[in-house]
């Protein structure tokens, strides 16, 4: 073999492997929205303190999606679902019909002992603005709106509600995994 088809097939192969090193991962599909939520729940008169992790995955919008929470080792805690049809929630007793996303929130709120979480305006803050239609007041870093304080800072979204009604503050944290 010559030097010159020596170093023909070298540059081809080098060229291979740096092909493979450069691929990039595809886009998020829009509307697609995954990391870690943790929350915090303070202790009331009527309750005790707790806390608690989950991966999540949200697609979709307000008209049709699907969410998914598992726990960090990759158990299906609850998975939901909604489009024209009709709202569900399948925590591992059967999928639950519910008619809105707000009833939807509402259970997922009973569930943490807190209040209802926010679901239609929580998609307007994934993507980092009030959801319209709903007054907002402007923060340093971020804003209030329905109840709860916005925060954000770069992949992370901090969601905060203050005790009231008997129940303990609710602390949600939302970290982007992309």
């Amino acid at each position: 073999m010559n030097i010159r088809h020596a170093l023909a097939l070298l540059t081809v192969g080098l060229a291979l492997v740096l092909t493979g090193c450069v691929t990039t991962p595809p886009p998020p599909t829009p509307g697609t929205w995954s990391g870690k939520l943790a929350y915090q729940m303070e202790a009331s008169p009527t309750q005790r303190a707790q806390a608690g992790s989950a991966l999540f995955e949200w697609q979709g919008s307000t008209e049709q999606g699907q969410l998914s929470l598992t726990s960090p080792l990759g158990t299906t805690l609850a998975s939901a679902r909604w489009d024209a049809s009709g709202v569900w929630l399948d925590d591992g007793h059967g999928p639950r019909p519910f008619v809105t996303l707000e009833e939807l929130g509402q259970a997922l709120g009973d569930a943490l002992q807190g209040p209802p979480l926010p679901l239609r305006p929580l998609l307007h803050w994934l993507r980092r603005e009030p959801a319209p239609g709903w007054p907002a007041l402007a923060r340093e870093d971020g804003f209030e709106q329905a109840g709860w304080r916005v925060q954000l800072a770069p992949q992370r979204i901090t969601l905060t509600r203050p005790a009231q009604g008997g129940l303990g503050a609710l602390r949600l944290v939302l970290i982007s995994t992309e």
